[in-house]
């Protein structure tokens, strides 16, 4: 397993569009969110306001729901047929760690680091998604769905499908 250091301020990532990425890995759950000049009140939420996510899934694709604060919900794709990792299912009282990246699109630079845990019955329903998520015919099948869903809902609605809440 490869260990990065991030630190807060430097730069991880090339200049990019706003967006939001969730990845499974070795080291558990991962949540980056690239904001454009993430405002003093956006930084702080994701540094310290309180978390809440939720999992939906629909047409095979899995969304991972978060909030912090009183921030907008956010809604990120994920395929586990393109992640490699090895995860233990956590036992009882014990759950996946979340590893949570506010970056600053326009720039590339890290503005929050945090790790948060997530609860049993969270991380034990996000892997029965993952190993129950049809395999996509292919990337392009993939993206096509996943255009036609974000023409039809909106977060909200993602949100309130959601089977899950952390």
């Amino acid at each position: 397993m490869d260990m990065y250091l991030y630190k807060v301020g430097e730069k991880v990532s090339a200049p990019c569009p706003d967006k939001t990425q969730f990845d499974l890995t070795d080291g558990g759950a991962l949540f980056l969110a690239y904001f454009g000049s993430p405002t003093s009140k956006e930084v702080r939420a994701f540094k310290s306001g309180a978390f809440q996510a939720a999992l939906a899934e629909l047409d095979g694709i899995i969304f991972f729901l978060a909030r912090f604060g009183t921030q907008p919900w956010m809604d990120a794709p994920y395929c586990a047929h393109w992640s490699e990792y090895v995860i233990q299912r956590p036992a009882e009282g014990e759950g996946l760690l979340l590893h949570i990246m506010l970056i600053d699109a326009s720039t590339g630079i890290l503005k929050v680091n945090r790790v948060i845990g997530l609860s049993t019955a969270f991380s034990s329903a996000l892997l029965d998604m993952a190993v129950q998520q049809p395999k996509p015919a292919s990337m392009a099948a993939y993206n096509q769905k996943l255009a036609e869903i974000y023409s039809r809902y909106t977060t909200r609605d993602l949100l309130a499908m959601a089977k899950v809440r952390n």
